[in-house]
């Protein structure tokens, strides 16, 4: 096989439901298949994983893709195991749960060759959902459940914002100069962990090293009624504010008494949407968002586990 231009590393765990529609959607890129290889990185599912990938290439020969089991428990963990595995100068991580358009993979290696001074590219997160919207659904909230825009023009981003897991990708050669996924952040096992993204990022944009929003590189996040559920929400806030924690601790230089200003600013924000959206008769949209910023502010002040 001749090198890749493209990694498609497929971090997973215990997700064997959506992994189908994923492995349709990589059938369908418009990439020469000869241009990318498929890198599944199993973090220790406990179902039938290794058997749909097995299948899946089986049925499409032409397609080059490898199978690793990663051990150590953790989305960072499996990040980076397929950072050490790939054979491509770019890779591109894909939710186990999401799927991408047509163009997907086409679009980031042309945008990587015609912007040689990019070290990342991420694109937008539309989501999909399994059943109903719930009815606290609004523009302030649907990040939780994987959403990502910053419109329809090609952009740099400012380092102030940055790409989503879902949708990001790199020249590998980039993690030489940064640094690979924080194994202290992101998720392990079934706990909601995150922070692991803002913190590369955070060490990218110290490098000055640019980082572009590519509208046309669009993925699809699909969202069970699972994740609608108050439990669910309560994990995310909770999680995302104790990983706050430890990135914030792990900075120094007074980084955790920022973000704790920072969170106050945050909740005199979410009154105000409480009162417009309970002005139109909308509370439940206003009460999920304070519902968020309490666990959130509990994670990181009161509740520091794992700090």
């Amino acid at each position: 096989m001749n090198t890749p231009k493209i990694s498609v590393a497929i971090c997973t765990y215990n997700r064997e439901k959506y992994l189908p529609q994923l492995f349709q959607s990589i059938e369908k890129q418009t990439l020469p298949e000869s241009a990318y290889e498929i890198l599944l990185i199993d973090n220790n599912s406990p179902g039938n994983t290794h058997e749909l990938f097995t299948h899946f290439l089986t049925e499409n020969p032409s397609k080059h893709g490898e199978y690793f089991l990663e051990t150590n428990q953790g989305l960072s963990h499996a990040r980076n195991r397929a950072i050490q595995e790939s054979n491509a100068p770019l890779i591109t991580f894909l939710d186990d749960d999401a799927f991408i358009d047509v163009d997907y993979l086409n679009v980031l290696v042309n945008t990587f060759e015609n912007y040689p001074e990019v070290g990342a590219i991420g694109g937008p997160i539309s989501l999909h959902y399994e059943d109903i919207i719930p009815k606290w659904e609004n523009k302030y909230l649907n990040s939780l459940l994987g959403y990502f825009n910053r419109g329809n023009e090609l952009h740099y981003f400012s380092e102030k914002d940055y790409p989503r897991g879902s949708n990001m990708a790199f020249r590998t050669l980039l993690f030489e100069k940064t640094g690979t996924f924080d194994v202290q952040l992101g998720r392990i096992g079934a706990n909601l962990f995150g922070g692991e993204e803002k913190d590369l990022f955070n060490r990218i944009y110290k490098q000055k090293i640019s980082v572009l929003y590519q509208p046309d590189a669009r993925v699809f996040h699909c969202v069970p009624n699972e994740r609608t559920t108050f439990d669910f929400i309560k994990k995310q806030a909770l999680g995302t504010g104790q990983s706050e924690r430890i990135r914030s601790k792990t900075e120094g230089n007074g980084s955790l008494l920022k973000r704790i200003f920072s969170e106050g600013i945050k909740w005199m924000g979410s009154f105000v949407l409480w009162f417009l959206f309970a002005f139109k008769g909308q509370s439940s949209k206003g009460n999920m968002i304070l519902f968020f910023r309490y666990w959130v502010s509990y994670g990181l002040v009161i509740n520091p586990k794992k700090a």
